[in-house]
């Protein structure tokens, strides 16, 4: 394996288990902050932290001067900030009616959800990929609709989140080969910040009590699970294979399903166990062996 590709392994690896650990402060948070006011800090602390990143690069690095790459960072970052907006939101109120466990299965979703999003886009999808959809959804009946009683309005709301994270992805996918990524993930950030900010004060009015009180949770949300683990991803699937970009960030459902059993208690049924261990061969099937990096919506992509 080459160091580069070993590289970007372990920061994906890296981001997975960041993600994982982060549905627990997500979930922990809640006890006394709203959702809407938790995601737009958690942002602004993710965009704060990642200024200091563009004042300390080298000059020489800096890529982005052809109005290709401007373009790209533009609506690349523009767009994958408005996605990770939706996914951010929709996950945090999800989570406040779900369990840590259940919200990071789901979000694992995403990596199902991209191929399927990805024919819009000219992706093929492989006879692997239409297993993966298949166990995924038998997964995801056992774990969230098994029992009708027992039906959380949360996990759609973190399934709906799943779907912008997948747009996200895909946005990323098409950008990080155009443009810098660290100055991508700024802007990602950036516009995230400003539109989460808005709902907040329009719905919630941005107790700075509770925010204080929460301030442990939304330093690992912003710093950590967002600024640190966002860039990670940028970087790794920058070089990383694709298949490897998709089962490593998939692990983030088995780090959440450890976090939550530690720290918060999170208990699975059998049914449930059974439909997580399906979301999660599902994810695992979807995209094996190296792979191939194509140009993005070049109409040669398989998934």
């Amino acid at each position: 394996m080459k160091i580069a590709t070993l590289r970007a392994d372990v920061l994906l690896l890296l981001t997975a288990i960041i993600w994982g650990l982060g549905f627990v402060a997500q979930k922990a948070g809640m006890e006394t902050l709203g959702p809407y006011t938790y995601t737009a800090v958690r942002f602004l602390i993710a965009t704060v932290s990642l200024l200091p990143l563009l004042l300390l690069r080298p000059r020489s690095s800096t890529s982005g001067n052809t109005t290709a790459s401007r373009r790209a960072l533009l609506i690349g970052g523009g767009l994958a900030g408005v996605a990770i907006t939706a996914g951010g939101l929709l996950q945090q109120v999800g989570i406040d009616s779900t369990t840590a466990s259940n919200a990071g299965f789901i979000t694992s979703l995403y990596v199902v959800l991209v191929p399927i999003l990805g024919l819009a886009v000219g992706y093929r999808i492989l006879p692997r990929t239409w297993l993966g959809i298949l166990l995924a959804t038998v997964g995801l009946y056992l774990l969230s609709i098994y029992d009708p009683s027992q039906v959380r309005i949360g996990d759609l709301l973190v399934f709906l989140g799943t779907i912008a994270w997948a747009v996200q992805v895909l946005l990323i996918g098409w950008a990080t080969v155009r443009a810098d990524p660290i100055r991508l993930t700024v802007i990602q950030s950036l516009v995230a910040t400003v539109l989460c900010l808005i709902t907040a004060f329009v719905v919630e009015g941005f107790p700075m009590e509770a925010i204080w009180e929460t301030r442990w949770y939304l330093l690992y949300s912003g710093i950590m699970a967002t600024s640190v683990a966002f860039t990670f991803q940028i970087v790794g699937q920058r070089t990383a294979p694709p298949a490897h970009a998709a089962m490593l960030l998939g692990l983030e459902a088995v780090f959440a399903a450890v976090a939550g059993y530690l720290l918060l208690d999170d208990r699975l049924g059998g049914v449930q166990l059974v439909g997580c261990a399906l979301m999660l061969i599902a994810v695992l099937s979807c995209q094996t062996g190296r792979g191939n990096r194509a140009p993005f919506l070049s109409g040669t992509d398989t998934a």
